[in-house]
């Protein structure tokens, strides 16, 4: 813009260019992109050109700050074996609302307003240059933009020259056509200007990588990153090979869950309609057993701990991965996310022609639909959600009760009590037992346990190593039908609960209530008849203790025996009288 002074005034006339240059690259900068968000502007270029491989690599400096030495990312290079540029395009590639390529079929790509290199990489640095050639064979041309000298005055981008590419990269072009873009004078690595640790940076555009463009990495794309492979990071976890995916084996994969789509009508394109495609998946099962395995070591490995929101890919490309609010809900505007929901993965897919009504912005980053958008997947997801919530609870009781089936029945309050056994009153019983005795008893006890079926050697050996290994054992026998149960104390303060399965309380109550857990109609009832179950046990177990922690005297041995045998004769009597149908 020319300026004329006149009288110490400035007057603007008339014809003034619309932009001032050397503010606008500057005051740019401050954009909405995150780091790994410049940076895959770049990689998209990358992709559209259709490269087979693309090698990003950080060159890194240590320089003391204060005590410490700390270590900055410098430059930032991103080379691809794509097709190149032409002299003409690469003249236009930095030029802000230039795009580059045409499309193939006229179908538009991931690109969108032909301000993604520039922008993306003036986010990062300030000074970006670019070398490329369409022939296998030809010299490299080379254009650039370098930030400081278009604040002192520079508004023209140089016309692209012949140029050698770094010695670094040559063996990598050789035989190749494609481009090479380099970042220098990194000073916005982490979007604020502030140290950035490489290491951190690393990692976060490794998932970054392999999450945004896990489609063309699952087609054959490479992606090396400071030299090592990124694998593909699906949110659904069905697409492979992952990290985790080796020629010794193989990780589970999910199962698809549902898939489908609809039509939606193209913006300012009467009667024209593009498809918007919906995909659910069910994580593997063998994950998803137990509440609180989504943040076990091996999770957090396979980021199933983050794994909690919806993908949205445009042409195959993410712009989100993120909960999106009022999206999931009966009714309008109800909106919550459950726990479980990282066991589930969602994948919306929409083509270029549909961005306004995903509110795609020019940085490609976010993606949020419309209302009326919104309401359609609400529908088309909400039920399909609910059932999967549903599926996965009713599967971690499926295996919880098969874990339960696998083992004593009373295994889990046997637990709790030998947890708190440091806190609970030392036992009073005589410790004049010697270890043949008490082998003795529990050979006594095998047999008054064993059931009217033969057991074999094996299980009752089993058997016998679980009451020695065990603080609380619980095991069933058949008495007369005044006795609830009977106690017997080991060496080491070990206890036998024997309960009775004769008693008309253990018969109208306890196996009515709980005793059938593992055979309940449904998963929900199987683990509320185990809780009922362990709660009765726990007053058994509670009473038993109790008694174990009194003196042991003559007197109160009588004192004690007299008043479980009433009690047990008691409890029989008026259990024999209901009915348990009707408790």
């Amino acid at each position: 813009m020319s300026v004329e002074i006149i009288s110490n005034k400035f007057e603007v006339p008339s014809g003034s260019d619309l932009i001032d240059v050397s503010h606008m690259y500057e005051s740019l900068r401050y954009n909405d992109y995150s780091v790994e968000n410049g940076l895959g502007e770049i990689v998209d270029n990358s992709v559209e050109a259709g490269a087979r491989e693309i090698r990003i690599d950080f060159d890194k400096k240590t320089e003391k700050v204060g005590k410490k030495q700390i270590e900055e990312i410098q430059r930032i290079a991103v080379a691809d074996n794509g097709v190149g540029m032409s002299e003409d395009i690469l003249a236009r590639c930095l030029v802000l609302g230039c795009s580059m390529r045409d499309h193939k079929n006229g179908r538009l790509g991931i690109g969108k307003f032909g301000v993604g290199m520039t922008l993306g990489g003036i986010s990062l640095a300030r000074r970006i240059e670019v070398y490329s050639r369409e022939d296998e064979v030809a010299d490299f041309l080379y254009t650039y933009i370098d930030l400081d000298e278009i604040k002192a005055g520079k508004i023209i981008i140089s016309a692209p020259e012949k140029k050698e590419i770094p010695d670094e990269y040559k063996e990598f072009y050789d035989g190749n056509t494609g481009t090479l873009v380099i970042l220098s004078n990194c000073d916005r690595m982490d979007g604020t200007g502030r140290r950035v640790d490489p290491n951190e940076f690393n990692g976060l555009i490794a998932n970054y990588l392999g999450r945004t463009y896990r489609k063309f990495i699952e087609a054959g794309l490479k992606i090396y990153l400071d030299g090592r492979i990124v694998y593909l990071h699906d949110p659904l976890y069905m697409a492979g090979p992952t990290q985790f995916d080796t020629k010794e084996s193989q990780d589970p994969k999910a199962q698809l869950y549902s898939e489908h789509s609809f039509d939606w009508e193209i913006p300012g394109k009467p009667g024209e309609k593009a498809t918007i495609r919906i995909k659910l998946s069910l994580l593997p099962l063998e994950w998803r057993t137990n509440i609180g395995d989504g943040g076990n070591i091996e999770a957090r490995k396979r980021k199933i701990d983050q794994n909690e929101g919806v993908s949205i890919l445009r042409a195959n490309r993410e712009v989100l991965y993120d909960k999106i609010p009022y999206l999931i809900g009966l009714k309008r505007g109800q909106f919550s996310y459950q726990d479980n929901d990282r066991w589930w993965g969602c994948e919306i897919s929409f083509p270029p022609e549909l961005d306004e009504c995903f509110q795609v912005r020019y940085i490609k980053r976010g993606a949020e639909p419309i209302g009326a958008l919104k309401d359609r997947l609400k529908s088309e997801l909400t039920g399909a959600i609910t059932s999967l919530r549903k599926r996965i609870k009713e599967d971690r009781a499926i295996e919880k009760a098969k874990k339960n089936q696998a083992k004593n029945h009373f295994d889990n309050v046997a637990g709790i009590m030998t947890d708190l056994d440091d806190i609970l009153p030392m036992n009073q019983t005589k410790k004049g037992m010697t270890k043949e005795e008490e082998d003795a008893k529990i050979e006594q006890i095998l047999d008054e346990t064993a059931g009217n079926g033969e057991e074999s050697a094996a299980s009752r050996e089993a058997r016998k190593e679980s009451i020695h290994n065990n603080m609380y054992s619980i095991l069933t026998v058949a008495y007369p039908a005044s006795v609830l149960f009977e106690t017997e104390t080991l060496l080491g303060d070990k206890m036998v609960i024997k309960l009775n399965t004769n008693h008309p309380y253990y018969q109208k109550v306890i196996e009515p209530l709980c005793g059938e857990a593992l055979k309940a109609d449904s998963a929900d009832e199987s683990v509320d008849k185990a809780k009922a179950r362990d709660a009765i046990m726990l007053l058994i177990l509670s009473y038993v203790k109790a008694r174990a922690a009194m003196k042991d005297t003559e007197n109160n041995r009588l004192l004690f025996d007299n008043l479980e045998s009433q009690w047990g004769a008691i409890l029989s009597a008026v259990s024999s009288k209901l009915d348990a149908a009707e408790m």
